[in-house]
């Protein structure tokens, strides 16, 4: 079940709820969803958030105390930029200081409508790494020029530190905060869970390769840079995979019984 087909059979939230944002309610439920089939959770302590369609200063997210497993649309909490909360089904309210992060690379960079944060052993174990993420697969060529790195400087509980955040990104699709955790960034939730899932394989992929190495330049075999640089390129435009991708994630679910629309 795509989706549209999904929209056509679910009752919007409330009257003042368009279509569009309805939507987007759903498809960040169903990412949630995802983040929990595939172990990307740390608790309640690492967020998805989504730019509501048409409302450039406004973002949904899930209540600061439900399990993504739990994530349904009617559920997610609106915020301003600010995180001052518009609107909260559960009264639970959002993590501020997770926000604050999301919120700098929403603002800072336009193409960013969705913006996941996670916090799993492979990545942070590769954001520690001096040279992060090294073209050890064809999973990591994905990356290859489009992953950025920031040094760990604690909370974010400043404008100056919050500004860090998207000169760090730049013209990237990731940021790695050291000793912390990747933020990854897209134009729709299903891009921007595509390039989580694939970064994640990438960092276990290079975890499980470097443990077996005892000098990497001298025993691994690596790829050109031309080979680098060409399937990256290779990997653009994808959202025709990408919508594939869900639609088959999306049917997963429901074959599962998932409330994530209601």
């Amino acid at each position: 079940m795509t989706t549209g087909n999904i929209m056509a059979s679910v009752k919007l939230v409330a009257d003042h709820i368009s279509p569009a944002e309805q939507e987007a309610r759903v498809e960040l439920a169903i990412a949630y969803r995802l983040f929990h089939w595939l172990g990307i959770t740390d608790l309640i302590h690492t967020h998805i958030s989504i730019r509501v369609p048409g409302e450039d200063e406004h973002f949904l997210q899930l209540p600061y105390g439900h399990l993504f497993h739990e994530a349904r649309a009617s559920d997610m909490v609106k915020c301003d930029v600010d995180g001052n909360v518009i609107s909260d089904p559960t009264g639970l309210g959002i993590s501020r200081g997770g926000f604050c992060i999301h919120s700098a690379i929403h603002m800072g960079q336009p193409r960013a409508a969705c913006v996941m944060h996670a916090h799993t052993e492979a990545t942070i174990a590769v954001a520690n790494y001096r040279e992060g993420l090294l073209p050890l697969s064809q999973h990591a060529l994905r990356f290859f020029g489009k992953i950025f790195y920031l040094d760990y400087c604690g909370p974010f509980d400043s404008a100056e530190k919050r500004a860090r955040l998207p000169a760090a990104l730049a013209d990237g699709d990731v940021l790695m905060l050291r000793n912390h955790g990747p933020l990854v960034i897209g134009k729709s939730v299903r891009e921007c869970f595509s390039r989580i899932y694939y970064l994640e394989r990438a960092c276990r992929m290079q975890v499980a390769t470097l443990s077996q190495s005892r000098d990497p330049k001298a025993d691994l075999v690596w790829p050109t840079e031309e080979d680098c640089r060409f399937m990256a390129r290779a990997f653009e435009n994808g959202d025709a995979v990408i919508d594939r991708e869900w639609v088959a994630l999306t049917r997963m679910l429901d074959d599962a019984g998932a409330d994530y629309a209601h």
